[in-house]
């Protein structure tokens, strides 16, 4: 028969390896984890193959390009060469006005908000007009691609031409946003994204850029769009599809001068992956004379970076498609259709 001594010291040892056999079970599941975890950073899975459900996509709407600007380009980045972008992208198709029941009215309510009292008139099939009753003032306004353009001539009202107390930056952010937020047109990622200020002063009866807010007669604001899926949102030119121009009179309804909304309205649900070129394949294009300079600078250009954006037509679009942007000095800016061309026209 075992003696208490012994007893004690079997159970002891049962306590000490039972205790180590538990902790050696507990930390079975996060050892298999982390190493399923180092297996999968070492061993990444495939991405899923881009789904490409909307076919072929249209070709990409740029503004007429000079066809004789045919500049040489040479690749300087601080990497030494061309990055690596990636090779699929989310394409968003752009939802459109199909219904015209009671469009109409709707826009007549809008119209209403900027002073403007009497029926439209309709121009073609979607585009209606609405002339001011009092003020030199119209509003034109396309019912299916939800875009309103309103002018005010400036050029004939003293009141505005001898005004010069034009809003600063951050006044004209905040009556800018006011502006498309009374005609219900304030989208979120136009209230969330960034501005851009540009002074205007008058020069032969034309506006011409200038430096200072004292000089300047009027400012224009441009809203952008804010990023998409961690990418940029570019526009054909310096002007965003969607802006304001404040003059710096004290009468409120002759503060805005003229407007501009061309904003396309993104389903974010309703997406596909597409396949991308290479960046390499881009470069190549634009040599070759593809894709759109947005800001030529010079007949040689060096380009410093290369990347992706979506890009934003001024003129309606379908979908919501990537380029590649390519930035250089004297502030060249060129941009190459992203999605590879076997699915796109």
């Amino acid at each position: 028969m075992a003696t208490l001594t012994e007893v004690s010291f079997y159970a002891r040892r049962v306590v000490k390896w039972g205790a180590i056999g538990l902790v050696i079970i507990m930390l079975i599941p996060p050892t298999l984890t982390l190493i399923k975890r180092i297996y999968v950073a070492i061993n990444p899975p495939p991405p899923p193959a881009p789904t490409v459900r909307y076919g072929k996509l249209p070709k990409m709407v740029f503004p007429d390009a000079d066809v004789n600007y045919k500049p040489t380009y040479r690749l300087e980045t601080i990497e030494g060469g061309l990055p690596k972008l990636a090779n699929v992208s989310k394409i968003y198709f752009v939802t459109i006005n199909k219904s015209r029941i009671l469009e109409l009215e709707r826009i007549k309510a809008k119209a209403a908000v900027l002073g403007f009292s009497q029926a439209p008139e309709k121009t073609d099939e979607q585009t209606y007009k609405f002339v001011h009753a009092v003020q030199p003032a119209q509003l034109t306004v396309n019912i299916i691609y939800n875009s309103y353009i309103y002018g005010y001539d400036w050029r004939s009202d003293a009141d505005i031409l001898g005004a010069r107390d034009v809003p600063n930056n951050g006044q004209a952010l905040v009556e800018a946003k006011n502006f498309w937020q009374s005609l219900g047109l304030l989208s979120g990622d136009l209230a969330d994204g960034k501005a851009k200020f540009t002074y205007l002063a008058i020069n032969g009866g034309e506006l011409v850029s200038t430096t200072a807010l004292s000089e300047a007669n009027f400012v224009r604001v441009d809203l952008q769009r804010s990023d998409k899926d961690g990418l940029p949102v570019v526009t054909p030119t310096n002007i965003s599809p969607v802006y304001v121009i404040f003059s710096g009179a004290g009468d409120r309804s002759k503060r805005v001068i003229e407007a501009r909304y061309a904003y396309s309205k993104i389903l974010d649900d309703n997406f596909s992956t597409y396949p991308l070129k290479s960046v390499d394949q881009a470069w190549n294009e634009l040599q070759a004379g593809g894709g759109y300079v947005a800001n030529p600078a010079g007949n040689q250009i060096v380009v410093r970076k290369a990347s992706l954006a979506y890009y934003e037509s001024d003129t309606p679009q379908e979908f919501f498609q990537p380029v590649f942007v390519f930035e250089g000095d004297g502030g060249f800016v060129g941009y190459v259709p992203a999605v590879s061309t076997d699915y796109s026209q």
